[in-house]
């Protein structure tokens, strides 16, 4: 009877031994990563010697650690204890920094749903109001050719300036964690306490407008006299087209600010 040492192993059985697709095997063979060392002439079928059972090992671990396959090719040919205990070392701080990226992303998803919850329990959406809002800090992201690369935009609420027909984007932060924002800590703003006119739009961005319409008609029955209101709308985005398919699902907060003489 062969032992492992003599033996070989067909595509299939070593696909099936390290529980991977064929197609995988195949792909690192055209990558030059892992060419089976005998080759069927006839039938190109491909067969891999006991030697080259490790590095399929090494590759697979590699690929966990989110090792492209240009670095494994790199490393694997010439790797020696001291080689690889530094490439190893080098791999598992980069994980261990993405994975603390994946946990501060996490709180800020559950940060943002909170958010959504909060909100939606007080969305009436034929009601106006007056109500105090406490500070809200933000960052200034620019316009719409902008916002889309900034990773910002992705993480926290989005608030929108409507001024006539100018629109600016930012992002609400919490306002204790300021000091975290040092690239960004000439576009901070905030939002000090004061008295809002608020409402709730339900549909999509481009007949929000039609909601500040809407809530200035309403505000003639609602302020006192002597009140005014500001030219600008704030809206916070609460649920938009990162959690909901249907634009005419999109519900916005929107609040303008109220100046009394």
């Amino acid at each position: 009877m062969k032992n492992y040492y003599d033996r070989t192993w067909k595509i299939g059985e070593l696909a099936r031994m390290f529980d991977i697709n064929v197609q995988l095997l195949r792909h690192y063979d055209k990558e030059g990563l892992l060419v089976p060392e005998i080759r069927n002439p006839h039938n190109n079928w491909r067969s891999y010697k006991y030697d080259q059972i490790y590095p399929l090992g090494m590759i697979r671990f590699l690929r966990q650690l989110d090792c492209s396959l240009e670095e494994i090719g790199s490393f694997m040919p010439g790797r020696n204890p001291d080689t690889s205990e530094k490439y190893l070392r080098r791999r598992i701080k980069m994980v261990r920094a993405n994975y603390e990226k994946l946990l501060k992303t996490e709180s800020l998803m559950n940060d943002r749903f909170a958010m959504i919850n909060r909100e939606m329990k007080y969305a009436a959406f034929d009601q106006v109001f007056v109500c105090s809002e406490e500070d809200i800090y933000y960052i200034e992201i620019g316009g719409i050719e902008e916002i889309f690369v900034n990773e910002l935009f992705y993480l926290y609420p989005t608030l929108v300036f409507y001024t006539g027909d100018k629109t600016a984007f930012a992002v609400m932060i919490p306002g204790e964690e300021t000091a975290n924002f040092d690239r960004y800590s000439d576009r901070i703003r905030v939002l000090t306490p004061d008295e809002y006119l608020v409402g709730y739009h339900k549909g999509p961005h481009e007949k929000i407008r039609e909601t500040f319409q809407r809530m200035r008609d309403a505000a003639e029955g609602i302020l006192d006299d002597g009140c005014s209101l500001s030219d600008t709308e704030i809206c916070i985005d609460i649920i938009d087209q990162f959690i909901e398919a249907d634009k005419n699902n999109f519900v916005t907060k929107v609040m303008i600010k109220i100046n009394r003489e």
